[in-house]
């Protein structure tokens, strides 16, 4: 996953989807365990990830990218759910997170996260939920249902208390961890090697890490020209990518089956008996071999290794997540599948409208499309006793106003001047790695930035987003896509919800006009307000629906007046004046659906043990045939659409 990351870092749009796409179900799996409501669990993974690749500057560790995201999602849940009164789930999250928290972080902060588990469970919400998340005492007290003082007396009194534990904790000697470290020069030579780093490649991060993963990331002159690899403690192959250098003639697939397995064999010799091929893709110029832990001929999600081998016999990409050592056994009895399909079908539906991509969903075209959509079709089962794992209820929808009447300012001629970029700053190239070729990427920096040789992976994430500014250009209608100010902007303005609307509406007045009178604009609680910046959804709507996933996303400054953020929807005003349903059936006409299927699957759950160790679970899944993902079903056709991605 690290390799993903620092392609994200490096703007890679390509590198930022497939993040997206990888975490975006179980995000909204566990943001729909809070609200209880399809439409506010995607607005708050909408939120999360407009939040997370933001800020990325902030994560230290990639490899605690997941665990930062979902800190970031819980962070939203919780906001959201202060007029809601739910606090038996938010202790139960509250103490898994800590959980995870601990194992994560065990080797930086462990003395403190012990303490803390042994608090009272009063005094861990409140210090978790104060110091963890930043949330204040009254909005504390507003959660939990109790008075300010109440929280107050829980601060101060689990602040007395913790300090007492680690006071005591640190009296005794401390335990050095008893591991071989490979000398700096010694990993750094293997990893190089391993690679097979060409000479004009140049070293971009050398981080080592005390009892942790090392990583290495050379660049090219290319675009596509990377080479990533990160080892653990003992110098073993943890994840590792690169672009293929090796030419050659090809090999059959047998040999390149041999490759991987000596490989994994090197580095994991006992991962072998616990591990099954369960995947074999032939790609364009390269194979992909999955091993996995299987129980009941079924892989235990989040065990595995992957290696993918090219034509040529050059391994150019390996990912291991371990085994599990003592995995879980096939129950005796399951529920019965086709009660799900059956509960699917007498269940409610709900009609809306959505735009598609023919590139990546069932459809002969891209646009906007009316569908019916069921809860039940994201729901997740509990294989054995048939219940659904999270909650079906039925919330207020989200609210709107119509789009402010403002006049268009006079254009700007460039895109500097539509962004704000001022003398003081300069154009740079930044090589990005699998752009999409319908946009073209513009940077900046201020003049006189310079670099230092630092390679830390810390170093990396600051030199990536800090001091920039970040543009994207449609390369057809060379329109302003989307750009981002990465940049601290001061100012002595205090500007008003109102009067950032403004500034909001009238630049989308300004530039893309024709969109108005499809725009309405989102209504925001008292919770979503923000001292210093402020954000605005500007919603596609058009014949009585609102077009779940497609809005101009603003982000302004309440200091200066500037737009900080800026993306426009990817669906064309054509598309929008098209989207006409004429003939809406009846779902219950339209059922059943054709080459729909309950899929049986192993679920991990992370930190789920008293020992705060992951544990798996058996779950049912609806899905198509082929595992693709169900979108909704074509109010019109009945046909089913549906995602691999």
């Amino acid at each position: 996953m690290d390799q993903y990351i620092q392609q994200a870092l490096a703007g890679d749009e390509n590198a930022i989807r497939h993040i997206t796409t990888m975490h975006k179900p179980r995000l909204l799996a566990k943001a729909y365990t809070y609200m209880k409501n399809k439409q506010d669990a995607e607005d708050i993974v909408q939120e999360t990830f407009i939040k997370a690749f933001g800020a990325l500057a902030q994560l230290k560790e990639p490899k605690y990218f997941a665990t930062w995201l979902y800190k970031i999602l819980i962070r939203e849940c919780f906001l959201a759910l202060k007029k809601k009164k739910r606090t038996e789930l938010l202790e139960i999250e509250i103490m898994e997170q800590l959980q995870l928290l601990d194992q994560e972080n065990s080797e930086d902060y462990s003395e403190l996260h012990n303490a803390i588990e042994i608090l009272k469970k009063d005094y861990q919400l409140a210090i978790v939920l104060h110091y963890f998340y930043d949330f204040k005492v009254f909005e504390i007290a507003e959660m939990l249902g109790k008075p300010n003082n109440t929280i107050k007396m829980h601060l101060h009194r689990g602040r007395k208390a913790l300090r007492l534990k680690l006071e005591e904790a640190m009296q005794q000697p401390l335990q050095q961890k008893e591991v071989k470290r490979m000398l700096k020069e010694q990993l750094f030579d293997f990893a190089k090697q391993f690679v097979n780093v060409p000479a004009h490649y140049e070293l971009e991060v050398e981080d080592y890490r005390e009892d942790r993963n090392s990583l290495f990331m050379w660049k090219g002159q290319g675009n596509d020209e990377v080479a990533f690899i990160r080892l653990d403690n003992k110098g073993r192959l943890d994840d590792f990518s690169k672009t293929p250098t090796k030419e050659g003639p090809p090999i059959t697939e047998q040999m390149k089956l041999e490759i991987a397995e000596k490989l994994l064999r090197e580095h994991y010799p006992e991962a072998l008996s616990y591990y099954t091929l369960v995947e074999q893709k032939k790609k364009e110029s390269s194979t992909s071999f999955k091993y996995a832990q299987v129980v009941g001929e079924f892989p235990l999600d989040g065990f595995y290794c992957r290696i993918e081998v090219t034509d040529s016999g050059e391994v150019i990409h390996f990912t291991y997540t371990g085994y599990m050592e003592n995995p879980p056994e096939m129950p005796k009895e399951l529920y019965p599948m086709e009660r799900i399909l059956n509960a699917l079908y007498e269940g409610d539906w709900s009609l809306c409208a959505e735009s598609f991509n023919e590139k990546y969903d069932s459809v002969s075209k891209s646009g906007i499309y009316a569908i019916y959509e069921s809860e039940r079709l994201r729901q997740t089962y509990d294989a054995v006793i048939g219940k659904p794992l999270f909650d079906l209820d039925d919330e207020s929808k989200r609210s709107y106003k119509p789009f402010p009447k403002v006049e268009g300012m006079p254009k700007k001629a460039t895109i500097e001047e539509i962004i704000g970029i001022t003398e003081e700053w300069e154009p740079y190239e930044e090589a990005s790695i699998g752009v999409d070729e319908s946009y073209e990427e513009f940077n900046w920096r201020p003049k006189g930035w310079q670099d230092s040789e630092e390679k830390s992976v810390e170093h990396f994430i600051k030199r990536t987003f800090e001091n920039r500014v970040k543009a994207r250009v449609d390369k057809r209608t060379k329109r302003l896509n989307r750009f981002m100010w990465l940049a601290e902007i001061e100012g002595e303005a205090k500007l008003s919800e109102e009067e950032c609307l403004h500034i909001a509406a009238q630049f989308i007045q300004t530039y893309y006009s024709e969109y108005v009178p499809y725009l309405h604009v989102e209504m925001k609680g008292e919770e979503d307000i923000e001292e210093n910046r402020t954000f605005f959804r500007f919603v596609v709507h058009n014949n009585g629906f609102y077009v779940e996933n497609e809005f101009f996303h603003m982000n302004i400054c309440k200091k200066t007046g500037a737009i900080l953020m800026f993306s426009a929807p990817n669906i064309v005003v054509e598309d929008i004046e098209k989207f006409e349903p004429k003939e809406i059936k009846p779902i219950k006409e339209l059922l059943p659906l054709k080459d729909l299927k309950v899929q049986l699957e192993w679920d991990r759950m992370y930190g789920k043990t008293e020992q705060d160790e992951d544990e798996v679970r058996l779950i049912y899944r609806i899905r198509m045939t082929d595992g693709a993902y169900v979108r909704g079903v074509n109010a019109e056709s009945g046909e089913v659409i549906y995602s691999l991605i």
